[in-house]
């Protein structure tokens, strides 16, 4: 399966230590002109990703992967997306949720459009049985949106232990370890890529944070019904491809160990 995947810094890229797992072909444009999304007006990003999106399906891509915000935008918009982060919420998040009370934990530029997206969003998911028993448990949703000041820089940070990102992650998380909050969603991919210490900050039993193994297996449900094809990985870029084969982490990443090569193009 061909398998397009739009991508600035690191969000989508935290995925490879999934997508490396599954035999597919990957089509991934690097998007270095407006590096990073997350700084940018989530309307002209959206705009420059339906611009790649058809890129990627000039090159055959059957599906495009997305950062979960711009998913969440773009999918009633755009067929071709794999709802990969909105069956995450459903079959996880929202699942799981306690008491229905949820952290959005975002980037600058997208925090004032996620109350509205996550709530038309979720006017799709039905309370599970235990979940309408629940006399304490909100329905619609409560959601609490946080800008993070740990934003992972780049593609370098993608496998970096930063101690000066985990003690920012940890200051973000203090305001809401007693407030009673019952699920933390990120609403980018990178921020997985520190979900060792979020997972370690919190008490899974009052509050829960479902992590890339939760995407892992999604991923699969959603693609385990398709043709297989043997695994590749095609790169393009809109600035200088050598930026990317200096990312020694990602390169060897995407490779599998040394044992592909890879295409990098400039488009």
């Amino acid at each position: 399966m061909k398998i397009g995947i739009v991508s600035s810094g690191n969000d989508t890229l935290a995925l490879w230590k999934v997508l490396t797992k599954y035999d597919h072909q990957y089509l991934v444009y690097h998007d270095q002109t407006f590096f990073p999304f997350g700084q940018k007006d989530l309307d002209f990003i959206l705009h420059e990703i339906q611009k790649t999106i058809q890129f990627l399906r000039e090159q055959w891509a059957e599906i495009v992967l997305l950062d979960p915000v711009y998913e969440l935008a773009l999918r009633p918009k755009e067929p071709l997306i794999l709802p990969l982060f909105t069956t995450y919420l459903q079959t996880y998040a929202f699942k799981y949720s306690l008491i229905g009370k949820i952290w959005l934990l975002t980037d600058v530029g997208s925090e004032n459009h996620l109350q509205a997206l996550m709530t038309t969003f979720a006017q799709t998911y039905h309370p599970t049985e235990i979940q309408s028993r629940t006399k304490a448990f909100s329905f619609p949703f409560q959601y609490w949106v946080k800008v993070a000041n740990a934003r992972p820089a780049g593609i370098r940070d993608l496998g970096v232990h930063n101690p000066y990102l985990i003690r920012t992650l940890k200051n973000d998380m203090k305001y809401f370890k007693d407030a009673n909050i019952d699920t933390l969603i990120p609403l980018h991919y990178h921020y997985f890529t520190m979900q060792r210490t979020i997972k370690g900050f919190f008490n899974f039993h009052k509050t829960r944070f479902h992590d890339m193994s939760a995407i892992d297996s999604c991923f699969k449900k959603l693609t385990e019904k398709v043709n297989t094809s043997p695994y590749r990985v095609q790169l393009w870029t809109n600035q200088s491809p050598n930026f990317l084969l200096k990312e020694k982490e990602l390169v060897w990443l995407l490779q599998r160990g040394k044992a592909i090569e890879l295409q990098i193009e400039k488009s």
